[in-house]
C-alpha cells in the first residue's frame, strides 16, 4: 500500500496576496477609489455576511486558485458545472456586490484600481476587471440546487428560511469582479489569534513542528459534545499503513444568529479536548476560516476539502447531515457526493476522482449515540443495540447549558463546558444574544492598524 503525504493546493499553487511591506502597499493604494466594505443584510437589516471574510480568505489562500471577485464567466462556469473557466473544481459564487447608489457613486470603470477599506481604515485593494449585473434570486437557486434540476439529493425548494440561500437572494444586483490584495494584514483579537493558522503557516506546523504524514479535518461551527470527539476519534483511524497522525479540527467563522454557540466558547471548547488530554495535543490542533456559513451540504462539502486540502489536510471526515440545516437536501447527499458523485451538479464521479478535482481523501461516517447497554458512546455500525440507543440532542444540551447546569461528563467534558461559562460571564448569555450580535458586527473579529495612504 502507498503512503499518503501532504497534497498539493487546490489549483497546484497556494494563492498569498498580503502585502506586508508597509511602503509598498501605500504605494499600491495611492490614488485608489476609495470604497468602505458593507455587510450583506437580510430584510430586516440583520447582518448575514461581511465580504471582508471573503477577503481575507481569499488572499491566504484558504480558497486557492480563487484570487478575488468571480467574472461573469467563471460565475455561470459555477453555477453549471462547479467548476472555473481555468477548469479547477470550485462550488460557490465569490462575488463583490453593489447597490446601485453606491456603484453609481463610485463612477468606477474596468481598469480601474480599489481601495476598500474596513472600519475606517485602508483593508486591501482591488484591481476592476469587469463589473456586470446578477438577478441575485436566480443566483441563490442555481447555487443551491432545485428538487427539478438537482433529484438525486435535493428534497425540497429552498426559500427565506435558508441562510445560505438568503445570503445570496440578499446580494445586491452589480457585481465588480476583480483580483483582491490585502495592504493592511489584519490583527486578530484574543483568542481567535491562538487558532489563526492560515495555509501557508498551517503547512509549515503540520510538516516541520508535528511532524505529521498524514491529516484528517473536523469540520466544526459547534462546541464539541463527546460524540463530536468519538467522530474525531474513530475516523482518524483511516490513513494508509497506520492511522492517521493528526486531526486538523477547522471551525468556520462567520455571520451568527440568535442561539449559536460564540465563536470564542467553540475555538476554546475544542482546544479543551486537547488541553485535557481528552486527545493528545500532539495529535490534535485547533483552526479556524473566515467564511460566512452557506449551509449547502454536498456543495459545502466541496469548499471544506478545498480549505482543508489548502491547509494541509490529506483526509476529510463527512458526517450525515454534512454542513446541513432543514430538510432541503438528503440527509446522505454529502456522502453520495464523495462515493459516487451527483451528475447534475457536475459531477460522473467523487470529486477526488474527477480531472481538476480534489486530492484530499473523504472519509465518511455514520452516526455515534450513547449505548447503556454497551456503557459508552458507541458507533452505530458497530453496536447492535439499535433499540436502546440515546442519540445526542442538540436541544437537550442547550437546555441543560441554559439553566446553568453541567451536562453529565459522559455527554460533555467538564473543561467545555467551563469553556462556554467563560464567555457567558462576558456576554451575560451562554449563547449568541442581541448584546453579542451588536459586539461582532460591530467590532467582527479584526483589528486594522491605523494607515495613512498618499492621495495619487
Amino acid at each position: 500500500m502507498p503512503k499518503f503525504k501532504m497534497p498539493p493546493p487546490h489549483g497546484g499553487r497556494l494563492v498569498e496576496r498580503v502585502v506586508e511591506k508597509r511602503d509598498v502597499a501605500e504605494k499600491m493604494a495611492a490614488g485608489a477609489i476609495e470604497y468602505e466594505l458593507k455587510p450583506t443584510t437580510d430584510p430586516k437589516g440583520v447582518p448575514i455576511r461581511h465580504v471582508y471574510r471573503e477577503i481575507v480568505s481569499v488572499c491566504y489562500g484558504f480558497f486557492s486558485p480563487v484570487e478575488g471577485s468571480m467574472t461573469s464567466g467563471d460565475l455561470e462556469r459555477v453555477l453549471k458545472e462547479r467548476r472555473l473557466e481555468n477548469e479547477w473544481v470550485f462550488p460557490y459564487p465569490i462575488l463583490f456586490d453593489i447597490s446601485d447608489e453606491d456603484l453609481k457613486a463610485l463612477n468606477v470603470s474596468e481598469g480601474d484600481r480599489l481601495l476598500l477599506k474596513l472600519k475606517g481604515q485602508p483593508f486591501a485593494i482591488m484591481d476592476v476587471e469587469e463589473i456586470y449585473k446578477i438577478d441575485p434570486k436566480d443566483v441563490a437557486t442555481r447555487t443551491f440546487g432545485t428538487p427539478e434540476n438537482n433529484p438525486e439529493v435535493v428534497r425540497q425548494p429552498f426559500d427565506e428560511k435558508h441562510p445560505g440561500w438568503m445570503i445570496y437572494r440578499c446580494m445586491h444586483p452589480n457585481v465588480i469582479a476583480g483580483k483582491w490584495t490585502i495592504i493592511n494584514p489584519p490583527k486578530f483579537r484574543e483568542p481567535y489569534d491562538r487558532f489563526w493558522f492560515p495555509p501557508r503557516k498551517c503547512r509549515e506546523v503540520i510538516k516541520n513542528e508535528k511532524k505529521w504524514r498524514t491529516v484528517i479535518a473536523h469540520q466544526t461551527r459547534n462546541v464539541p459534545h463527546t460524540g463530536h470527539e468519538m467522530l474525531m476519534k474513530c475516523a482518524a483511524y483511516t490513513g494508509d499503513i497506520e492511522p492517521c497522525h493528526g486531526i486538523l479540527v477547522n471551525a468556520i467563522i462567520g455571520a451568527k444568529r440568535k442561539g449559536d454557540y460564540p465563536n470564542e466558547a467553540i475555538l476554546e471548547g475544542h482546544e479543551a479536548v486537547n488541553k485535557y488530554g481528552y486527545i493528545k495535543p500532539s495529535r490534535h490542533m485547533v483552526t479556524f476560516t473566515l467564511w460566512d456559513m452557506r449551509y449547502g451540504n454536498p456543495i459545502e462539502s466541496l469548499l471544506h476539502g478545498i480549505i482543508r486540502q489548502n491547509m494541509g489536510c490529506t483526509h476529510h471526515m463527512f458526517g450525515r447531515d454534512h454542513a446541513a440545516v432543514g430538510e432541503y437536501y438528503d440527509k446522505f447527499a454529502t456522502q453520495i457526493l464523495w462515493s459516487e458523485g451527483i451528475p447534475s451538479f457536475g459531477f460522473e464521479a467523487p470529486p477526488n476522482e474527477v480531472d481538476y478535482g480534489l486530492k484530499i481523501i473523504p472519509q465518511n461516517m455514520a452516526e455515534f449515540w450513547y449505548c447503556p447497554i454497551c456503557g459508552e458512546i458507541a458507533y452505530s455500525e458497530n453496536c447492535g443495540h439499535t433499540d436502546a440507543k440515546q442519540k445526542f440532542s442538540g436541544s437537550f444540551l442547550r437546555g441543560m447549558v441554559a439553566e446553568g447546569v453541567m451536562p453529565p461528563k459522559v455527554v460533555m467534558r467538564p473543561e467545555v463546558y467551563k469553556a462556554i461559562v467563560k464567555w457567558w460571564k462576558v456576554f451575560n448569555y451562554p449563547f449568541v444574544n442581541n448584546k453579542y450580535l451588536e459586539y461582532i458586527n460591530k467590532e467582527l473579529e479584526i483589528d486594522l492598524e491605523p494607515m495613512e495612504i498618499p492621495k495619487a
